[in-house]
């Protein structure tokens, strides 16, 4: 079984996301993450994080999932993140999850900007991928491409937002839903498909 899930860096139900996708995995589903560029609008100097009011649940639903929380004071343009990561996730694959992680931890638990190419760089390293040689990938236009496909096969699908999961191309989650939703979901599609 197979789910493919959008995700974006800057938005904080993705990073809860990681939970389900993990829960996914221990379900025996093979889980896919493809770029999703949420808030393209958003300029290259970043913005003032808003919908603090939303923190407290976030706060909650990260802190029941294990994962460390803070939220960001800004909130960058992910465009360039999201292609060293689908540029990593396809040409130096074992490495992915890593970079992944270390993404989500970089914005939402540690303060680090995403925005910095050098942040970014030292994230890349650390799981593992020379930064230069992402660098030049990036640099040739094909991971720009790549997001653009991943871009267009969500709108197909009916994603308008972030983060979605399409389990065995036959249902669409939107957002984060409780724990057991993911595991009903699973084995409802396992009985079809025997």
């Amino acid at each position: 079984m197979e789910a493919l899930v959008w995700s974006d860096y800057l938005c904080p139900w993705c990073y809860v996301g990681l939970s389900r996708s993990a829960q996914l995995r221990r379900l025996g589903v093979e889980v896919v993450t493809l770029p999703y560029e949420l808030h393209p609008e958003i300029a290259a100097g970043g913005v003032a994080s808003r919908g603090r009011s939303a923190w407290s649940a976030i706060a909650a639903e990260c802190d029941e999932a294990g994962l460390p929380f803070h939220p960001p004071e800004r909130v960058p343009n992910t465009r360039a993140v999201l292609e060293v990561a689908e540029c990593v996730r396809r040409v130096w694959p074992t490495a992915f999850d890593a970079l992944e992680s270390a993404l989500f931890r970089a914005h939402f638990a540690e303060g680090r900007w995403l925005g910095d190419p050098a942040v970014v760089d030292a994230l890349v390293a650390g799981a593992g991928v020379d930064p230069d040689e992402v660098r030049r990938v990036v640099a040739g236009g094909e991971p720009g491409e790549w997001v653009d496909t991943s871009m267009r096969v969500a709108a197909e699908v009916g994603v308008a937002g972030t983060p979605a999961w399409l389990i065995e191309r036959k249902l669409l989650v939107p957002g984060v839903m409780p724990p057991d939703f993911y595991e009903r979901v699973v084995k409802k599609l396992a009985a079809q498909a025997t």
